[in-house]
């Protein structure tokens, strides 16, 4: 028996990847998932949500020391998912920040036997602050399911159209993308933005408020079609070439992409390995994609476009330096944007080739290597 403390969900990032290992582990050995309480928790799909429940625990249930134990070691401060649990025999963690407080490396020296990094960026960062128990596997992604096509698709066949994905913040870089993708619209009129961008977090979509490339103003009310399309025409950007998409089940996603030509992802930071631009990659698609953080885990010039010039851009949500992001060049994304438009036929190659890469990370290795720290001690690649 292993118990595995992570969040789960249909649509957000930790929640994908909570239910993806906890899946995953199922299939090879007796798991079971803490349901904390106190925290709101659904998963969309009606089977999945059948397979999970009988996966479920409360954290009464684990009582003892000795059982094995993985918990999700939540953002910067490393917090375990369920708190007040024994430690644990590894902590899963993602953060974008690369400043860590001291009172967190000493919780997490505490907390877990081992950390695994989602990332080389977070395991850098860890060891950076002197934990020294630290591994690296980077994310998965269903390949069943995220998958190339041959038939082509249904809409705008005649149009070139643009995909951006994540949630609305500074750091994902939606700011470079509308800056970016304004300069292709005025050269070229069959160019078309479908953009995935719906946040339910205020505090980290006002973080784009720092932005140096666009006047950011919050939305007054819920509506947020209604607010993101008056930023966008704010900045110039034809409403009638742009196809906004609000949240969705995560089964739906590959019929998002395979409606697009190219995806782009100019992000600033990525504890990650940004679980969107992989399933984008996984689904034969080319990608525009910003090389730092957790990206250079899953990128290579064979087999994404690269925007590879960066400047250091200070993070400072709250007036404190939390950290130092990449912020890629607006200049190389429009060049190598403009290349992409004209260069579509060379995409196809580099589409290929991003699918067959993409096939390496699976939930059943990150799983399984998971498993084997927990359970062995034995660490995953340094």
């Amino acid at each position: 028996m292993i118990y595995l403390g992570v969040p789960y969900g249909s649509n957000f990032g930790w929640g994908v990847l909570g239910k993806e290992i906890a899946f995953a582990m199922a299939r090879s050995t007796d798991v079971r998932v803490i349901a904390p309480p106190d925290i709101d928790q659904r998963l969309d799909d009606e089977f999945e949500r059948y397979h999970l429940r009988r996966l479920l625990v409360s954290p009464s249930d684990v009582s003892s020391a000795n059982v094995p134990l993985i918990q999700a070691a939540i953002g910067r401060t490393l917090d375990p998912f369920v708190p007040g649990l024994p430690p644990a025999a590894v902590g899963y963690a993602v953060f974008e920040e690369d400043r860590l407080l001291p009172e967190a490396v000493a919780q997490a020296r505490r907390n877990y036997r081992h950390l695994v990094a989602a990332s080389g960026y977070c395991a850098n960062v860890l060891r950076q602050h002197g934990l020294t128990e630290v591994s690296v596997l980077p994310h998965g992604v269903d390949t069943t399911r995220f998958t190339p096509r041959t038939e082509p698709r249904t809409f705008l066949q005649d149009r070139f159209v643009i995909f951006s994905g994540g949630k609305f913040e500074l750091r994902k870089g939606q700011d470079i993308v509308i800056r970016a993708y304004k300069v292709l619209q005025d050269r070229h009129k069959d160019v078309m933005l479908v953009h995935s961008w719906h946040n339910v977090w205020p505090k980290t979509r006002d973080t784009m408020a720092a932005s140096p490339h666009i006047r950011y103003f919050p939305p007054r009310d819920d509506d947020y079609h209604a607010w993101i399309s008056a930023l966008l025409a704010s900045h110039g950007i034809d409403l009638d070439r742009v196809i906004p998409v609000g949240p969705r089940n995560h089964r739906l996603l590959p019929d998002l992409y395979h409606a697009t030509d190219l995806g782009i992802f100019p992000n600033r930071a990525e504890g990650g390995n940004n679980m969107v631009l992989m399933e984008y990659l996984a689904c034969g698609k080319p990608a525009l994609a910003s090389y730092n953080t957790g990206h250079k885990d899953i990128l290579r010039r064979s087999n994404a476009v690269l925007i590879e010039s960066h400047r250091p851009i200070e993070f400072r949500p709250y007036g404190e330096l939390l950290a130092t992001w990449h912020d890629p060049s607006l200049d190389e994304t429009i060049a190598k944007l403009e290349w992409c438009y004209q260069n579509r036929g060379r995409l196809q190659s580099i589409a290929k080739q991003a699918a067959v890469d993409m096939r390496a990370f699976s939930w059943t290795r990150l799983a399984d290597g998971l498993l084997g720290i927990a359970k062995e001690g034995v660490p995953a690649e340094a």
